[in-house]
């Protein structure tokens, strides 16, 4: 009986959680449902569908949960610079990954792995903005390490003044670092709010 009861708290936890995401999500940016795309000429309105999924969700993002979008297979130039003293990949990763799925241009928002009851892809709804070449973009994939660089504010586990780095061991910048994509009371869909420089100042020391 106890074990049905934790159960049901449980589920009802994450209901409200998803609700209250879906409510920050409806009419922001991310809410696909306004636009021209493969579900909504099918005339479904599931706001979440777009990302995820309960069954079936993507067997290779594994740091994004029942992520629900083909992965883009693009080659990106990287950021560079002669006075970057921190470590950036090669090709971006982990949650990074998920959104440049969609803001790369090179694979359909809509284009999903599993499409809700009498949908069919492919998709027909492309986001273009960022491309490929993330040279001239804040970096991504970056190895937040302050002893190769003392100008950046230590981080407190696997946070920097509230911001969350990722991967494994949890000292990297990707783009949910800055950008929190269910919240977009801080525009565009910033963790906190810029002003003063605020966003920039948690993580560089000028």
């Amino acid at each position: 009986m106890k074990k049905i009861v934790v159960l049901a708290l449980l589920a009802l936890s994450l209901s409200l959680v998803g609700t209250a995401a879906i409510a920050d999500i409806v009419g922001t940016s991310h809410d696909l449902t306004s636009n021209t795309t493969v579900l909504t000429n099918a005339g479904n309105t599931q706001v979440c569908a777009y990302c995820h999924t309960p069954h079936d969700a993507s067997a290779t993002n594994s740091t994004t949960p029942l992520w629900n979008h083909e992965d883009t297979q693009a080659t990106y130039t990287m950021y560079s610079s002669p006075s970057l003293d921190m470590t950036i990949a090669g090709s971006p990763a982990g949650v990074s990954l998920a959104c440049l799925s969609c803001h790369d241009g090179t694979v359909a928002a809509d284009q999903l792995l599993n499409y809700p009851s009498g949908v069919n892809g492919p998709g027909i709804f492309t986001v273009g903005g960022l491309g490929t070449d993330l040279s001239n973009d804040h970096p991504i994939s970056l190895t937040y390490n302050v002893t190769q660089d003392a100008d950046f504010v230590a981080p407190v586990g696997s946070q920097v003044n509230g911001l969350q780095l990722f991967g494994g061991t949890g000292d990297q910048v990707e783009c949910g670092t800055c950008h929190s994509v269910h919240d977009n009371t801080n525009e565009p869909f910033l963790r906190m709010s810029n002003a003063g420089s605020a966003l920039c100042l948690a993580c560089h020391i000028k």
